[in-house]
């Protein structure tokens, strides 16, 4: 059972130009509108960079994807294979092109205290297969942070959104039921969804 959100305005279309990236529960992006085919490694490369626009170099890069196993080396060719497709500068590794991506719009509007958008804009965990530190790290905080900010909000349409897509989180069913009011026809299927997400954790 999936608890409906209320129907709210769309969040804006990202702007055509330059290197967008599609993130949050996929992976996707776009160079000038037309869509580029990506393998994970470079996703999660295109991610780091783009979450660090000063640049990186070889042995930060090689760290943020391998962690304690860094490979430099390996590293060094994924990163060329990728600038055959993405214009990419070296010493240190950067973007050259104007870059836009979800996960960046989605923190931009927190820090902006644009939540309900924020949470419509999070159709998913980040890169949720990547099993790169750098991008471990980014998204935990990322999911923290929207989770946070709707359990903070005086709003009720960011419970809603987040609830609807992760439906397990006890915290913000709770926190969506004890919000309701009381006559709200709608705290049945809270309620029933709060009781399946208990279970599923007794069971696990």
């Amino acid at each position: 059972m999936t608890t409906p959100a209320p129907t709210l305005p769309p969040v804006a279309l990202h702007d055509t130009t330059g290197l967008y990236l599609t993130f949050l529960g996929a992976e996707q992006a776009t160079l000038d509108g037309q869509t580029l085919k990506l393998r994970r490694r470079f996703c999660e490369i295109l991610l780091i960079l783009a979450t660090n626009p000063n640049g990186l170099t070889g042995g930060q890069l090689s760290a943020a994807l391998y962690g304690e196993w860094s490979d430099t080396q390996n590293q060094a060719v994924e990163v060329h294979r990728l600038s055959k497709l993405v214009e990419l500068s070296s010493k240190p590794y950067r973007l050259v092109r104007v870059v836009g991506a979800d996960f960046l719009s989605v923190q931009d509007l927190l820090m902006e205290g644009r939540t309900r958008e924020a949470a419509l804009l999070y159709r998913g965990e980040l890169l949720p297969l990547s099993d790169a530190p750098a991008v471990n790290e980014y998204r935990e905080y990322l999911h923290e942070s929207i989770r946070q900010a709707a359990l903070l909000s005086q709003e009720l349409e960011p419970l809603w959104t987040l609830v609807a897509r992760f439906p397990d989180d006890l915290e913000l069913i709770e926190a969506l039921n004890e919000r309701l009011p009381r006559e709200d026809v709608r705290r049945g299927m809270v309620q029933a969804r709060m009781r399946l997400a208990q279970r599923r954790l007794c069971a696990s």
